[in-house]
Parts: structure tokens; C-alpha cells; sequence
């Protein structure tokens, strides 16, 4: 994907994220093309999942910007609800509510944050559960389904009030590399005919170049973004031996 005329969806600028007196990361910045999917890579402890709580409203930035569709999240006059209201997160495991059937965890938002009416919201969650692959799953709950089916119903969920811009935090963590990859397809699938655009953490490689239009390579020791690109690119023209490094683990990985 040439992503040079896509216009910014999400910019981040100068950003600095800490717990307490403990700095995680500093001189952050970057943008997200509208339509992309953006990989955030790097080691244990580099801070992206740190990162993607500031995004998407969890953690306050000690100084910085974050712009989603030209709003300013954490400024004082910001509309926050209606940020919010332009993106969904799928948590690691899904995150679901386990009293409750997969129908039910759907339609929840949007028996939160919705005036619709029953059968609106029934025809929704129908048409969402049908999007991933989950069409007669409705009535199950999530101990009776699969690791995979489990990411795929908080997909489905984090699909329910028809977000722009969709936050995965480790999406393929656990499964199987059949399940990641089918994974994997239903993401693209989704950015390539739904328009959507995708913040991914991520450290499987194999979804890495296999989804990633743009990837972000954070770095523990220095505590800041190291290097930027398509992942094939950085493979080839990285200056910085770690990110090298972490491309290039079990390189059977990559074909």
C-alpha cells in the first residue's frame, strides 16, 4: 500500500509517559495514515503497551500530544466521548464478560451508548458476530469457546458502534498459527474493505509482515521510538542493530 497521500488519522507529538517517578518513554512521535494498519514492535519492558493506554485514554501523558481525527485527547476543552466514541480496543484475550453470552458482550455497548431499540441492536450484533465468523455463536458463552474464537467475539464487540480506528494489544497471543493467521487475514480484510484503519501491538513476526503497512520499533534501554517503516523496509535499511535483530528472530518466521 503507497500510504504518502493518505492523509493522518492519529498524530502523536512529543510524547513523555511515566508511572509516578518511573519514565517509560520520551520524544515520541509519530502519525497513522487513515486506512493503515500500524504495527508498535519492540522488546519486553519498551513500554508499548504503556503507550497504547495513553492512546486510547487510560494513562495521561506527562507532556505531549495525541491527535485522533483532528481531536486533541487529554487537552481540557477535548470532547473525550466524542473521541471515544471513534475507536475500539480489543484487549489480550478478549476481555470479555464471562457471565454473559457472546450476544450479550456485543450488544453491551451499544445498550451503553446507544438510544436504539431492541431489535436495532439485535440485527447489529447479528451483522458484527456474522463479520468475523461467529454467526450461530450467539447464545455461547466465553468458557465455550476457542482461544481464537474468544479474540474474534471481542473483535466483534470492539466492532459494535462502528469505530475508525481499532487498538489490538497482542491480538495473536496464545493461538495457534493457523487461528493467527486467520486472524491475522481478518484484519486486513477488514482495513481493506471496511476502510478502518489499525494500532496493533505486536510481537509475532509472522502477523508483523503480514499485516503491518507502517511499524513503530520501541526501545527499552534508550526509552524512546527508535526507528520507523514498513517492516520489509526496516529489515533491509534499518541503521539500528536491534531492530534488526528483533526482524530477524527464527527467520523462518518471516516466509
Amino acid at each position: 500500500m503507497n500510504t504518502e497521500e493518505l492523509n493522518p488519522i492519529i498524530t502523536v507529538k512529543d510524547l513523555q509517559l511515566a508511572y509516578g517517578e518511573h519514565l517509560v518513554l520520551q520524544d515520541v512521535s509519530f502519525d497513522i495514515k487513515q486506512g493503515t494498519c500500524l504495527v508498535v514492535m519492540g522488546g519486553s519492558g519498551c513500554g508499548k503497551s504503556t503507550l497504547l493506554k495513553s492512546m486510547v485514554g487510560l494513562l495521561e501523558p506527562v507532556q505531549g500530544k495525541i491527535s485522533i481525527s483532528g481531536e486533541m485527547l487529554w487537552a481540557e476543552s477535548s470532547n473525550e466521548s466524542k473521541i471515544f466514541n471513534k475507536f475500539g480496543v480489543l484487549f489480550q484475550g478478549g476481555a470479555l464478560w464471562s457471565s454473559m453470552t457472546i450476544r450479550e458482550n456485543v450488544a453491551l455497548p451499544l445498550e451503553v451508548y446507544t438510544d436504539l431499540a431492541e431489535k436495532e441492536i439485535e440485527d447489529i450484533v447479528r451483522y458484527k458476530l456474522s463479520l468475523v465468523g461467529l454467526s450461530g455463536f450467539e447464545n455461547f458463552h466465553p468458557s465455550q469457546l476457542s482461544g481464537g474464537m474468544k479474540k474474534r467475539a471481542g473483535l466483534a464487540r470492539a466492532l459494535a458502534l462502528d469505530p475508525k480506528i481499532l487498538f489490538f494489544d497482542e491480538p495473536s497471543a496464545g493461538l495457534d498459527p493457523i487461528t493467527s493467521k486467520r486472524l491475522d487475514d481478518l484484519i486486513t480484510e477488514l482495513k481493506e474493505s471496511l476502510g478502518m484503519t489499525f494500532v496493533v501491538i505486536s510481537h509475532e513476526l509472522a502477523s508483523i509482515f503480514d499485516i503491518a503497512d507502517d511499524a513503530i520499533f520501541l526501545d527499552a534501554k534508550f526509552k524512546t521510538l527508535l526507528d520507523r517503516g514498513p517492516p520489509r523496509t526496516l529489515l533491509k535499511e534499518s541503521n539500528h542493530q536491534e531492530v534488526v535483530d528483533f526482524l530477524t528472530r527464527n527467520e523462518s518466521s518471516n516466509n
